[in-house]
C-alpha cells in the first residue's frame, strides 16, 4: 500500500497536469453548420404548425356550416310538421266531433 506522500504526490501531479491542458478549438464552419441546422428545422416546424392550423381552421368552418345548415332544415322541417300535425289534428276532431261540447248519448 502506498503511503501518504506518495499519494499526495500523485494527486498533486494530476491537478498539475490539468492546470496545463489547453481549450480545444473548435472549428470554424461548424457554428455556422449548426446554425443552419437549427433555423432549417424551425423553418419546417413553423411550416407545419400553420399548415396545422390552416387545416384546423377549415375544420371548424365546415362544422360551422353543417350545424347552421341543419339548424336551419330542422326548423323549417318542424314548422312543416307543425301545420300538418294540426290540421290532422283539426281533422280528427272533426271526424269524431270533438270539437263541439255537447255530449249526445
Amino acid at each position: 500500500m502506498k503511503n501518504k506522500q506518495e499519494i499526495e504526490h500523485l494527486t498533486e501531479a494530476t491537478l498539475n497536469s490539468l492546470d496545463n491542458l489547453q481549450q480545444v478549438e473548435a472549428n470554424e464552419f461548424l457554428y455556422a453548420k449548426i446554425r443552419h441546422r437549427m433555423q432549417t428545422s424551425e423553418l419546417h416546424e413553423r411550416a407545419s404548425y400553420n399548415r396545422l392550423m390552416v387545416q384546423l381552421s377549415v375544420a371548424l368552418c365546415l362544422f360551422i356550416c353543417i350545424n347552421g345548415a341543419s339548424f336551419y332544415l330542422f326548423q323549417h322541417r318542424q314548422s312543416k310538421t307543425a301545420e300538418t300535425n294540426a290540421s290532422a289534428a283539426a281533422a280528427f276532431a272533426e271526424e269524431y266531433s270533438l270539437k263541439d261540447n255537447s255530449y249526445s248519448y
